[in-house]
């Protein structure tokens, strides 16, 4: 019987399941009327804008109070002058005032926050020949980020600001059996997010992990997951659990039987992803534990 070989892709495939988050600046409006500025009070990120808009009367948006290295502003808002957008630059607290109407109560301010970071790499994994070679991985961020591989044969681009490529060049495989080198990127402030690339050996073929798999349910699931394949009609398996984050939390276990199963209830609730198999032949799935 032809034996699938399987990578085992946990971690990587565990970093292409991160949330993607895309940071978007955003402009904050505020409407200029008789004495009163609406909202009064504003909550707003690095980044932003916030835009005065006229309604009515003749007043000023005049900074009264702004973090050090903030520039200061003062503008007319009146039906000549309808409207004046400030860009944020720096986090802290910003008052300003109507400078006619100021004694009249006419006064507001905002909060500024420093964006949340953001990092996402796509794909999760790259399969390459044995010959030496190069491939690329995509990064989506809004921060400086560091790169480094575990291996010596796989050589990657060290750092970036932002949306870049991570390139990867490798070495031929010479070994005789496939291998694999995890790439980490990290960035300040959020979870380090992990890729690789599975090399496959001279005269050996890199298979798709969809080809054969297993099944579990139920899915979500809150105590006991049973687990379906026709491995385990004949043999005994290898289970292991890894968090979102590449940490093992639960195995490894040994299992058998169709179905098989293993009470997952100590786990919190979240995202996993579950690797089957054993002596380099792996399989995985994702499942979904809650309360």
């Amino acid at each position: 019987m032809k034996t699938k070989i399987y990578t085992f892709t946990a971690i990587i495939l565990l970093a292409g399941m991160i949330f993607h988050q895309d940071v978007i600046a955003t402009t904050h409006q505020v409407q200029v009327s008789n004495y009163t500025f609406t909202p009064s009070s504003l909550n707003v990120t690095v980044g932003d804008t916030v835009k005065w808009n006229w309604v009515s009367g003749s007043h000023t948006t005049t900074s009264s109070g702004i973090p050090a290295g903030a520039s200061a502003w003062d503008q007319p808002i009146n039906s000549s002058h309808t409207t004046y957008s400030y860009k944020v630059t720096v986090a802290g607290n910003y008052n300003y005032v109507c400078t006619p109407h100021a004694a009249m109560g006419m006064t507001a301010s905002f909060i500024a926050a420093e964006p949340v970071n953001a990092l996402a790499i796509s794909p999760g994994s790259r399969n390459v020949g044995s010959s030496a070679g190069s491939t690329s991985f995509t990064v989506t961020s809004n921060t400086s980020w560091t790169s480094s591989s575990d291996q010596s044969w796989c050589t990657v681009t060290l750092s970036g600001t932002g949306n870049g490529t991570i390139t990867a060049i490798y070495t031929a495989n010479s070994t005789g059996s496939q291998r694999t080198a995890m790439i980490t990127v990290s960035a300040a402030g959020v979870p380090d997010q992990m890729v690789s690339i599975n090399q496959d050996a001279t005269g050996l073929q890199v298979n798709d992990p969809a080809a054969e798999t297993f099944t579990v349910a139920p899915n979500p699931v809150r105590s006991v997951l049973r687990i379906f394949s026709g491995s385990l009609k004949t043999s005994a398996e290898e289970i292991n659990i890894y968090n979102i984050n590449g940490g093992r939390v639960l195995g490894p276990i040994t299992i058998s039987g169709n179905p098989a199963s293993i009470d997952v209830s100590a786990l919190s609730e979240g995202i996993y992803f579950i690797r089957i198999g054993r002596d380099g032949q792996y399989m995985l799935k994702k499942i979904v534990k809650i309360q």
